[in-house]
């Protein structure tokens, strides 16, 4: 987690989102959209904080979760990062609030897992792949920081759409397709953010089992993943 950066006045209470120092539009814009989730992780009692970047940083996301001293962090990193708009800009005004509480959870996937202390860990009973030798132990070190980093990009990307399952559930097939198309760009088959066969697993709203919340319900189509795609 950067040091550079500045916490936003927002306790996860019923405080105004232009509490704190003064946030830009871009951000306001992602942060009242994304309010129901992180007003549901104040619910659920999840240690999170909401950060704001003072300037991002080439190739930073303009959401992201981090992690520090126990905490997880909701990190805004949007400005001078033109993809902080690029990526609402195309949607349907219509649909932008779903996509944003979808991208919000997806990172409150990230802070479950985390919180619960099974950041990168497989459930009881699933081993590891065992890979093949290789007298260069940097590729051994890659591929498994792909494959580790893949599973929590899929258990976190389940969780988005979990979400929208029990909040949009109208919009839920417009809000999986949206998806798709961000995971079809893929560098190599495999690599850190290709989820595509956990997503077709939820191709429909009910393949999710019914649970108490949307984490319950990802893990068990993560789970139903790790044996046919992983």
């Amino acid at each position: 987690m950067c040091k550079r950066m500045f916490a936003v006045a927002l306790a996860l209470a019923s405080l105004p989102v232009a509490a704190g120092p003064a946030l830009t539009d871009t951000e306001s814009l992602w942060l009242r959209a994304g309010w129901p989730v992180i007003a549901y992780a104040k619910e659920q009692q999840l240690p999170l904080d909401i950060v704001v970047q003072p300037q991002a940083k080439a190739g930073d996301a303009p959401l992201a979760m981090g992690f520090v001293d126990g905490r997880c962090k909701l990190v805004l990193a949007m400005r001078g990062n033109p993809e902080a708009e690029a990526t609402l800009a195309p949607l349907a005004p219509a649909l932008l609030p779903a996509i944003v509480e979808a991208m919000t959870a997806h990172e409150l996937g990230h802070c479950w897992r985390y919180v619960h202390g099974a950041w990168h860990t497989l459930p009881a009973g699933f081993v590891d792949a065992v890979d093949d030798p290789d007298p260069d132990t940097r590729l051994v070190e890659l591929r498994r920081d792909m494959r580790e980093t893949r599973r929590e990009e899929a258990f976190a990307d389940l969780v988005g759409l979990a979400w929208t399952a029990r909040q949009h559930p109208q919009q839920y097939a417009q809000v999986h397709a949206w998806l798709e198309q961000v995971r079809a760009d893929q560098p190599v088959p495999g690599s850190y953010h290709d989820t595509r066969g956990w997503l077709r697993l939820a191709n429909d709203a009910a393949a999710f089992a019914d649970a108490d919340t949307p984490f319950q319900q990802a893990r068990s189509l993560w789970q139903r993943g790790l044996l046919s795609v992983d």
